[in-house]
């Protein structure tokens, strides 16, 4: 008996201590990301040049005059819708002043750590702590804090997007129960998100279909009824607008969604859509075999291993018979990848295709899994319509994407619980902001 008890005092300890440590690590990532905005980090290279001559004018606009600001909305050149603007210029009252502004939005952002948390308790049964540990990996995405820093719109469309999917995951985990509410508040949310930044419509897209292949068609018909009645606006935008968004100085001969967002781009874009979802994943992948090599299973997966070599010889083709020339001209966007790959091998994009076969590879194994992963990545085609496809469109989109709408296999959800997952992500995003860094303000 006192042998039994001194071993569950000694978990007991150990479970504290842990909490502690994590505690204090939550801590000091909350410090590192103040510190960020006090040193006015701008690791996007971007984001003040983007605050000053797109977002605080359009804030500013908004302010003085909604309706003529709103006709003429194009002209400022913001590439997003004006929804940020509008609840910032009217509701926020801290538009007084750009740092104080830049601020509040800094602080706003952690919302997106709080909800992705409260997401992750639901859907994993983890601890608060655990939950507030991962979530916190948003706070050291380079991107992510450079939106948050200068007061761009992208985190006010993180949030919405995370709100809706909280509600999406509480329907699944109800089982459907209860429907009404939560497809109410997950069509007003991503309806919001969609209002924010336009290509969050891939999760309309997603729900739509998801209803439609598990033949949900009672669900199906009361968010087309919802989503029907929060298009009103965007229709009404598309109306005061012309049919189309005209933009900056040229707004009469630019036509925003034809010249730079068309369905034209996406062959193009699907290579870099690949390597960048690779880049977010692999962590998780290295976490999946450790897991497996732990527990004496086969590492190596000659189905998956044959279709890696499929992409790769496919890309290599393409690639020799300079179909994918455009590598060379891309100086806009493009991924980590592309840019690591131009540093070291400059114009040699072997290394480059090599990652972005593994991104293919990984998204056809999860697409494999089901057909729900099949729905997802089909509706998030949409990112591959902009004539430039930057990183910052999937930070911290695939985060979010795997830990609440990919299905995962139990083994990768029991290898995410483990110690070790936490040291190894965090050490991988973590070299991911210090090399950001470098480049930014060493190399660039």
């Amino acid at each position: 008996m006192l042998k039994l008890s001194g071993i569950k005092n000694f978990k007991n300890i150990t479970n504290k201590n842990n909490y502690y440590i994590k505690l204090l690590f939550f801590i000091s990532i909350l410090i590192l990301y103040f510190l960020g905005f006090y040193l006015r980090e701008n690791i996007a290279g971007g984001a003040e040049l983007d605050f000053k001559k797109f977002t605080w004018p359009a804030i500013e606009s908004f302010k003085k005059d909604f309706l003529n600001t709103l006709i003429n909305y194009g002209k400022i050149g913001e590439g997003s819708l004006p929804l940020f603007h509008i609840i910032n210029a009217y509701l926020n009252p801290f538009t007084y002043n750009q740092f104080i502004f830049q601020f509040s939005i800094t602080v706003i952002s952690i919302l997106n750590v709080y909800i992705f948390s409260q997401i992750l308790k639901l859907k994993f049964k983890i601890s608060q702590i655990d939950s507030m540990l991962y979530s916190s990996i948003f706070l050291i995405l380079p991107f992510f804090r450079s939106s948050a820093f200068w007061g761009l719109t992208e985190n006010f469309g993180w949030l919405f997007l995370l709100i809706a999917i909280k509600f999406f995951v509480k329907m699944e985990k109800d089982n459907f129960k209860n429907h009404h509410k939560n497809i109410l508040f997950i069509c007003i949310f991503s309806s919001l998100a969609l209002y924010t930044r336009p290509y969050l419509i891939f999760f309309p897209i997603f729900l739509s279909l998801y209803f439609i292949f598990s033949k949900k068609l009672n669900h199906l018909k009361i968010s087309s009824l919802y989503y029907l009645i929060f298009s009103v606006p965007g229709f009404t935008l598309l109306y005061l607008w012309g049919g189309s968004l005209f933009m900056g100085e040229g707004f009469e001969k630019t036509n925003f969604i034809y010249e730079f967002h068309h369905p034209r781009f996406v062959l193009k874009n699907l290579i870099f859509f690949a390597s960048i979802f690779y880049f977010y994943l692999l962590p998780f992948k290295i976490i999946e075999k450790i897991y497996l090599l732990k527990k004496n299973k086969n590492l190596i997966d000659f189905k998956i291993l044959m279709i890696f070599m499929i992409f790769f010889l496919f890309l290599f083709f393409l690639y020799y018979f300079n179909f994918l020339e455009f590598l060379t001209m891309t100086k806009l966007g493009g991924g980590f990848f592309l840019k690591l790959n131009n540093l070291i091998f400059e114009k040699n994009y072997i290394i480059f295709i090599l990652f972005s076969s593994f991104g293919f590879v990984y998204i056809f194994e999860y697409m494999q899994m089901n057909k729900r992963n099949i729905i997802l990545f089909l509706s998030l085609l949409i990112y591959c319509f902009p004539k430039f496809i930057f990183q910052e469109y999937f930070e911290p989109l695939v985060l979010i994407l795997f830990f609440t709408l990919i299905e995962l296999k139990k083994s990768q959800i029991q290898a995410l619980k483990n110690s070790t997952s936490f040291v190894i992500v965090f050490t991988y995003f973590f070299l991911f902001l210090f090399t950001s860094f470098y480049y930014r303000y060493f190399i660039f």
